[in-house]
Order: structure tokens, then sequence, then C-alpha cells
């Protein structure tokens, strides 16, 4: 259930707060005391306890003072549809700077609580479970920003959809642009996860989309297609190496792509 959020204006700042939260809305803007754990290109992001609660206070400079509250709509709208997603505590923008101050929800992030799994069928298990989330999500209409692996926790076996500024939910949007976030989330070598893995995913994507066979294969080598050319971009392989290696090498764990095995 989400909290009962009432309107917040202070010093120029004007969002939403959850009163029944009893944290102090300036303390979150101000972040005195907080430590920052991430930066990114739009916001920095820092962890603070505030009346014995632990936050995740993320500030965008302006001009993406709006991204706050887009966040803080979109983290709504996920969970009135039963998806995961952080409760905010407080949500505000002055000028085109914003502040989203979000409860840690605990759990880890998604490589981390795979490659952690090390019964054979628990693992196949979370990972069809993982691909029928995302299947669920784009059959309720939403894409979401950024869907790379660190932006999805694992929270007592449930997932977590966290950054949701850039989410949306339209149909039109899922139609042309919802298979984008199959290549963010499978881009990334995953310790212990094999190719075999990676179609258990979609097969289960592909179920809670109702694909037909003949789609779901057309899925499959698009899928195939652009997660090399995302590999060759953002990892600097050259193109002769991964076409003469293929997406199985690619994408191997351990083998000599995998960055963080030091290939």
């Amino acid at each position: 259930m989400s909290p009962a959020y009432a309107s917040w204006r202070d010093d120029g700042w004007d969002g939403w707060i959850d009163p029944a939260a009893g944290v102090d809305a300036r303390a979150c803007v101000a972040g005195t005391g907080a430590a920052t754990i991430r930066r990114s290109r739009h916001a920095d992001t820092a962890r603070l306890v505030v009346a014995g609660t632990t936050l995740f206070v993320k500030r965008y400079a302006a001009p993406d003072g709006w991204r706050a509250l887009r966040a803080f709509r979109m983290g709504e709208a996920l969970r009135g549809a039963g998806f995961g997603a952080p409760i905010a505590v407080v949500a505000a923008r002055r000028g085109g700077e914003g502040v989203l101050a979000t409860r840690d929800i605990g759990g880890d992030d998604l490589i981390a609580t795979v490659t952690r799994v090390r019964d054979r069928r628990a693992k196949r298990a979370l990972l069809r479970a993982l691909g029928a989330e995302i299947g669920r999500l784009h059959a309720a209409g939403f894409v979401h920003g950024d869907l790379v692996p660190p932006n999805v926790r694992v929270v007592d076996g449930r997932f977590v959809f966290l950054d949701n500024d850039r989410t949306r939910r339209s149909a039109v949007l899922v139609s042309l642009a919802a298979r984008r976030n199959l290549v963010q989330l499978g881009r990334f070598v995953v310790p212990g996860v094999t190719v075999t893995d990676r179609a258990r995913v979609l097969a289960a994507y592909a179920v809670a989309r109702g694909l037909s066979g003949p789609a779901r294969r057309r899925l499959a080598h698009w899928l195939v297609a652009k997660t090399i050319a995302r590999r060759v971009a953002i990892d600097h392989i050259p193109v002769a190496a991964a076409a003469a290696a293929g997406y199985r090498e690619l994408m191997r764990s351990g083998g000599r792509f995998d960055r963080g095995a030091g290939g």
C-alpha cells in the first residue's frame, strides 16, 4: 500500500511528503551528513539516516529537477499496478533542481543475487521469474528507462525496479521500444549464467507477453544482434573480433570478453 502523501512547500521547494514517515523534509533536501554513494550524468545519490530511517536521497542538478517528480509518479504507478518500486518519503523540485528521497528497501542487485544462487534449479527458477516479470511489466504498458541489472533489486524473492525517472507507461511505446529493455538487461556477462539460461529468460518473457513461436524466434534473432552491437559500442570490443567470436563466446562467463574476469 502506498503512503498517503501530502503536498509540501518550503524555501522554494514544492512537492510531496509522506507525513507518517516522521522524516524532516528539510533534512532530506539539505542532505546534511549524507554520504554520496553514486554519481551519474543526471544526479548524485547519497545515503542518509533521518529520524532513524535509512534513506537514499537522489539530488538532480538543474535543469534535470523534473526527473525527481517523474520518478516519484512512475514509482507510484508501478506500485499501484502491482510491481516493486522504491517507497518515497519526499519528492520535490525547486527551480531546475530536484530531490527524491526513498526508503532503503534492502535486498541485493540482480547480478549479485543471481551469482549467489548456487543451486541450479533455484537459479533457473529465478531467471524464469525475471523473464516473466519483465514480460508482465511490458504487458501492463510500462517501459523502463534504463533496465540494467543495478536498477533491478531482489528483495525477499521479489523484483524491485529502481531509477524510474525515464520509465513510461504507454502501449505505443511498448510496441516500439520495450524490447530495448531486454538488451539493457542482457548485455552484461553474469557469472554462472549461460546462453541457455538467457534463453530461459526469453522463453518466460515470451509466455508472459503471449508471443507466438515465430514472434519469439524473431525477437531472439533481433536480441542477439542488438546485444552484440551494444557490447561492441559500450565495452569497446572490435567489430571484427565480436563477429569472429559470435554471441555465445561474447557472452560466456569467464571467457575472453568477460571484463569482470579480466578478459
